[in-house]
Protein backbone atom coordinates (compact mmCIF):
# COMPACT_ATOMS: atom_id res chain seq x y z
CA UNK A 1 0.00 0.00 0.00
CA UNK A 2 2.95 2.32 0.42
CA UNK A 3 3.44 2.28 -3.34
CA UNK A 4 -0.18 3.31 -3.91
CA UNK A 5 0.17 6.17 -1.43
CA UNK A 6 3.36 7.26 -3.16
CA UNK A 7 1.63 7.22 -6.55
CA UNK A 8 -1.23 9.32 -5.16
CA UNK A 9 1.29 11.76 -3.65
CA UNK A 10 3.15 12.09 -6.96
CA UNK A 11 -0.08 12.58 -8.88
CA UNK A 12 -1.26 15.17 -6.39
CA UNK A 13 2.01 17.07 -6.69
CA UNK A 14 1.59 17.10 -10.47
CA UNK A 15 -2.00 18.34 -10.23
CA UNK A 16 -0.86 20.99 -7.74
CA UNK A 17 1.76 22.25 -10.20
CA UNK A 18 -0.81 22.35 -13.01
CA UNK A 19 -3.24 24.22 -10.74
CA UNK A 20 -0.67 26.81 -9.70
CA UNK A 21 0.49 27.39 -13.27
CA UNK A 22 -3.15 27.67 -14.38
CA UNK A 23 -3.95 30.18 -11.63
CA UNK A 24 -1.04 32.48 -12.46
CA UNK A 25 -1.64 32.22 -16.21
CA UNK A 26 1.54 30.30 -17.04
CA UNK A 27 -0.13 27.13 -18.33
CA UNK A 28 -0.17 27.45 -22.11
CA UNK A 29 -2.89 25.90 -24.21
CA UNK A 30 -1.80 22.31 -24.86
CA UNK A 31 -3.17 18.85 -25.48
CA UNK A 32 -2.14 17.06 -22.28
CA UNK A 33 -2.55 19.20 -19.13
CA UNK A 34 -5.42 21.39 -18.05
CA UNK A 35 -9.10 21.69 -18.84
CA UNK A 36 -9.30 20.58 -22.45
CA UNK A 37 -12.75 21.04 -23.89
CA UNK A 38 -13.82 22.32 -27.30
CA UNK A 39 -14.59 25.67 -25.65
CA UNK A 40 -11.19 26.05 -23.98
CA UNK A 41 -9.24 24.85 -27.00
CA UNK A 42 -10.99 27.39 -29.26
CA UNK A 43 -8.85 30.35 -28.14
CA UNK A 44 -6.15 31.38 -25.70
CA UNK A 45 -8.57 33.81 -24.04
CA UNK A 46 -11.05 31.01 -23.32
CA UNK A 47 -8.22 28.79 -22.08
CA UNK A 48 -6.81 31.31 -19.61
CA UNK A 49 -10.20 32.53 -18.37
CA UNK A 50 -11.43 28.97 -17.73
CA UNK A 51 -8.26 28.02 -15.88
CA UNK A 52 -8.25 31.17 -13.77
CA UNK A 53 -11.71 30.26 -12.46
CA UNK A 54 -11.13 26.51 -12.17
CA UNK A 55 -7.63 26.49 -10.69
CA UNK A 56 -8.62 26.98 -7.02
CA UNK A 57 -10.54 23.69 -7.09
CA UNK A 58 -7.51 21.88 -8.50
CA UNK A 59 -5.22 23.43 -5.93
CA UNK A 60 -7.53 22.59 -3.02
CA UNK A 61 -7.92 18.97 -4.11
CA UNK A 62 -4.21 18.54 -4.74
CA UNK A 63 -3.16 20.03 -1.39
CA UNK A 64 -5.69 17.94 0.54
CA UNK A 65 -4.74 14.75 -1.27
CA UNK A 66 -1.01 15.39 -1.06
CA UNK A 67 -1.30 16.10 2.67
CA UNK A 68 -3.26 12.94 3.39
CA UNK A 69 -1.02 10.68 1.35
CA UNK A 70 2.19 12.13 2.79
CA UNK A 71 0.81 11.88 6.32
CA UNK A 72 0.14 8.14 5.93
CA UNK A 73 3.12 7.23 3.74
CA UNK A 74 5.78 6.83 6.47
CA UNK A 75 3.43 4.70 8.57
CA UNK A 76 2.55 2.52 5.58
CA UNK A 77 6.25 2.04 4.80
CA UNK A 78 6.90 1.04 8.42
CA UNK A 79 3.92 -1.33 8.39
CA UNK A 80 2.20 0.47 11.26
CA UNK A 81 -1.15 0.95 9.52
CA UNK A 82 -3.33 -1.81 8.17
CA UNK A 83 -3.62 -2.36 4.46
CA UNK A 84 -7.32 -1.61 4.77
CA UNK A 85 -6.72 1.82 6.25
CA UNK A 86 -3.98 2.65 3.74
CA UNK A 87 -6.27 1.47 0.94
CA UNK A 88 -9.13 3.60 2.25
CA UNK A 89 -6.88 6.67 2.39
CA UNK A 90 -5.64 5.95 -1.13
CA UNK A 91 -9.15 5.47 -2.50
CA UNK A 92 -10.53 8.49 -0.63
CA UNK A 93 -7.67 10.65 -1.87
CA UNK A 94 -8.15 9.54 -5.46
CA UNK A 95 -11.90 10.23 -5.26
CA UNK A 96 -11.33 13.66 -3.72
CA UNK A 97 -8.87 14.57 -6.46
CA UNK A 98 -11.31 13.36 -9.12
CA UNK A 99 -14.22 15.34 -7.64
CA UNK A 100 -12.09 18.49 -7.42
CA UNK A 101 -10.91 18.06 -11.02
CA UNK A 102 -14.53 17.68 -12.19
CA UNK A 103 -15.58 20.71 -10.13
CA UNK A 104 -12.72 22.69 -11.65
CA UNK A 105 -13.84 21.74 -15.13
CA UNK A 106 -17.54 22.48 -14.57
CA UNK A 107 -17.10 25.70 -12.62
CA UNK A 108 -14.26 26.99 -14.79
CA UNK A 109 -16.04 26.50 -18.09
CA UNK A 110 -19.41 27.79 -16.84
CA UNK A 111 -17.91 30.86 -15.17
CA UNK A 112 -15.70 31.60 -18.19
CA UNK A 113 -18.66 31.37 -20.55
CA UNK A 114 -20.79 33.63 -18.36
CA UNK A 115 -18.05 36.26 -18.04
CA UNK A 116 -17.09 36.26 -21.72
CA UNK A 117 -17.20 39.72 -23.32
Amino acid sequence: MAVALFVIAAGSATVLAVGIFALIGKLPRNGWAGIRTPYTMRSDENWYRTHRFGAPFLIFGAVATLSASLAFLPFAIAGKVSDGLAGAVTLGSALLLLVCALASWLYGVNKAKSSAP
